[in-house]
């Protein structure tokens, strides 16, 4: 029998066929767009991060001792919890009105007691400058003289630039309201992130664990750095201010300057703003005391100033926070003083925090390229290792 042969049908050449499409389905715009999609996701992301940065950097400074407060309040957080109230939010209520309590009304009193004695300075000099008392003492100081004689000039009008330099800072009082109203919102969120820290810090920890590309026992060595950071800094600004405030209220009463207990919890206070510095005291209490012949109360502020941000604020202060953060005073003053370069107010936490983490995360990579463990963490200094 004479079989025929007949062309190959359609069906049988469709898996050939469907074969080719799916080649071409690979290696066509298709596929390419696949493969690109990992890195539009990386650009999106990086793009959404830096977006989230900018729109936290206006309000670093809240954040910063939001965060920083929380952090030294935990120890209470967790102690409430454990043996007050095991409601979360109950302890974060007490814990951040008792941190509230404790920088508010230190804060008040000092503001209250400067602004009286401010108000009773310039009113007695202009009590003074109206008998004309004022000029004199400024005739008399050899060092003044001359600038005394150059502000009276006729082509010189100081009273004049002044009143301009009021009407164009001030106004109509909107710059001083500005100011205020940004002061406010800063405490206000503060405050804000102070007690959502408190509440929700461990999980807020535990989503940072899942992000971070370390193990659990790396991560753990990275917030006790960050952690002791903070810790460290706030202690030894508090013992520097201290050892500021006591000098100063002896310095004072020595020198017979008024008020000199007032004066030596000011100087406490500002010691712990190192933006400010303990200057916007000494200087004008020196220029008073050598107003009024008083030299040798002048020459001993100014020396005590002098010394006091060499000695105290700098030296002294590295080495108790380097000692607290485990590293050398010659990095921890670098990183103090860039934090406040870089950030203003806030670099007194971040610097030294960022360096903390910095060799936190140097000693992962050591410890992962000599395949040496982790030694254990020592205590608990955040709610990371509570």
């Amino acid at each position: 029998m004479v079989r025929h042969s007949h062309p190959p049908s359609a069906l049988a050449v469709a898996p050939e066929h469907k074969a080719g499409q799916q080649l071409v389905r690979e290696e066509g715009p298709v596929a390419t767009g696949e493969r690109l999609r990992p890195y539009a996701l990386a650009a999106l992301t990086a793009l959404l991060l830096a977006l989230s940065v900018a729109l936290a950097v206006p309000f670093l400074p809240a954040l910063t001792w939001g965060v920083a407060l929380a952090i030294i309040a935990w120890p209470l957080n967790s102690w409430l919890r454990n043996r007050i109230t095991a409601n979360r939010t109950c302890a974060a209520v007490v814990a951040s009105a008792v941190v509230i309590l404790l920088v508010a009304i230190p804060s008040g009193y000092v503001a209250q007691q400067v602004a009286r004695e401010v108000s009773s300075s310039t009113e007695q000099a202009q009590q003074e400058a109206v008998q004309g008392a004022l000029r004199e003492r400024l005739l008399a100081t050899p060092v003044l003289r001359d600038a005394v004689a150059w502000a009276e000039r006729p082509e010189v009008n100081l009273e004049g630039e002044a009143k301009k330099a009021a009407r164009e800072y001030l106004g109509n009082g909107m710059w001083l309201a500005r100011g205020s109203v940004a002061i406010l919102l800063q405490l206000a969120i503060a405050i804000y992130i102070l007690y959502y820290s408190l509440r929700d810090g461990d999980h807020f920890l535990r989503a940072a664990r899942r992000l971070l590309p370390v193990t659990p026992e790396e991560a753990d060595r990275v917030f006790d750095r960050a952690g002791g950071s903070v810790h460290a800094n706030l202690y030894a600004s508090l013992v520097t201010s201290a050892i500021n405030g006591v000098n100063a209220a002896l310095l004072f009463w020595a020198t017979g300057l008024p008020a000199p207990i007032l004066w030596g919890v000011v100087v406490f206070v500002v010691s712990m703003l190192p933006v400010a510095g303990i200057f916007l005291i000494w200087l004008p209490a020196a220029a008073y005391l050598a107003l009024t012949d008083h030299w040798g109360g002048a020459v001993a502020l100014v020396a005590w100033g002098v010394g006091s941000s060499v000695l105290v604020d700098t030296l002294l202060y590295t080495w108790l926070a380097g000692g607290r953060m485990r590293l050398h005073p010659v990095p921890a003053l670098l990183s103090f003083i860039g934090g406040l370069a870089l950030f203003g107010a806030s670099g007194i936490v971040l610097g030294p925090a960022i360096l903390a983490v910095t060799v936190a995360v140097l000693d992962v990579w050591h410890t992962r390229a000599t395949n040496n463990p982790l030694p254990p963490v020592e205590g608990a200094t955040s709610a990371g290792t509570t």
